[in-house]
């Protein structure tokens, strides 16, 4: 990575203690509705300043990271800007929707006739821009996956997760982060609607360096032992090595602790040499040396 990939991303993490805190988001099961007793609030709703002020610097950091306007180092129109932005492949599509949600929040919170506010326990975001108005109505925990999602992107950068892991995380997040909005509008009116190819646990997940792994003709099998083939539960990342590379395979990628063989180069790790780690790495994965005729205690 590059000096401003570098400061970017750790910008856009933040502080850097980061706090295993339980993440709560709201889930409609029913389509009857009822709604709970809250006391009223003294005065009107706090804006949500910190996190319309961190999706403002998300979006910078992002327009800043995805490279130049165009070729004479131009600013083009912000809706042209992201109808030019690169989409190869699935995580530079993600990434572009990404930029499109941040896009609003940026106008609209230094639009003169931009709105911000909050109103039944939504954040609504609102501006018009020329003849098209710009609307998003999403949950305060939206911002906050929104905001992470940019974050974990920029730092994915610098990581050797592979291609489709890297997919895998961001469209988990905008899954996330679309169940979390009730309105948008734009020059592209509806959101774009991504498949996601499996669930994936993007709230924690588990190294595991040593796997036990077995090939046959058509596929890699890793053995689970059974108090861990629960992957909502232990949702792991396998580090294995294979031929002459390491991979990185989630546990959500196998079907019944199994992966074809033609999938696995898509799981090989972004690294240079092909299997060296980086050295932030060592702490993850802490093995005690065993001391020869030595007692346990």
């Amino acid at each position: 990575m590059t000096l401003p990939h570098d400061l970017a991303a750790a910008l856009a993490a933040g502080a850097g203690n980061r706090l295993s805190l339980p993440e709560y988001r709201q889930i409609e099961l029913y389509s009857k509705r009822k709604t709970l007793a809250f006391a009223e609030a003294g005065g009107a709703p706090a804006l949500p300043l910190a996190e319309v002020a961190g999706l403002c610097r998300a979006f910078l950091l992002l327009d800043a990271v995805l490279g130049p306007h165009s070729p004479d180092d131009e600013r083009p129109a912000s809706w042209q800007r992201y109808r030019d932005l690169p989409r190869a492949g699935a995580t530079e599509r993600l990434v572009a929707e990404l930029y499109r949600l941040l896009r609003l929040v940026r106008i609209a919170a230094f639009h003169p006739r931009g709105e911000v506010g909050m109103r039944g326990g939504l954040v609504r975001i609102k501006a018009i821009a020329g003849a098209v108005v710009l609307t998003l109505e999403i949950s305060l925990a939206g911002l906050g996956l929104l905001e992470s999602a940019v974050a974990w992107y920029l730092g994915s950068l610098g990581q050797p997760y592979p291609d489709a892991y890297v997919e895998a995380m961001l469209a988990q997040y905008f899954y996330d982060i679309i169940a979390e909005m009730r309105a948008f509008s734009d020059e592209g009116r509806a959101p774009y609607q991504f498949r996601r190819t499996f669930a994936f646990n993007r709230h924690f997940r588990f190294d595991c360096d040593n796997p036990r792994t077995r090939q046959d003709d058509t596929a890699l099998a890793i053995e689970i032992g059974a108090p861990y083939r629960d992957a909502a539960r232990y949702p792991i990342d396998f580090f294995l090595l294979h031929g002459d590379a390491l991979h990185i395979v989630p546990v959500e990628a196998l079907s019944e602790g199994r992966l074809p063989l033609a999938e696995l180069p898509r799981w090989r790790a972004r690294l240079a040499d092909g299997v060296t780690l980086p050295a932030a790495f060592r702490a993850r994965f802490g093995h005690e040396a065993a001391a020869v005729n030595q007692p346990m205690t």
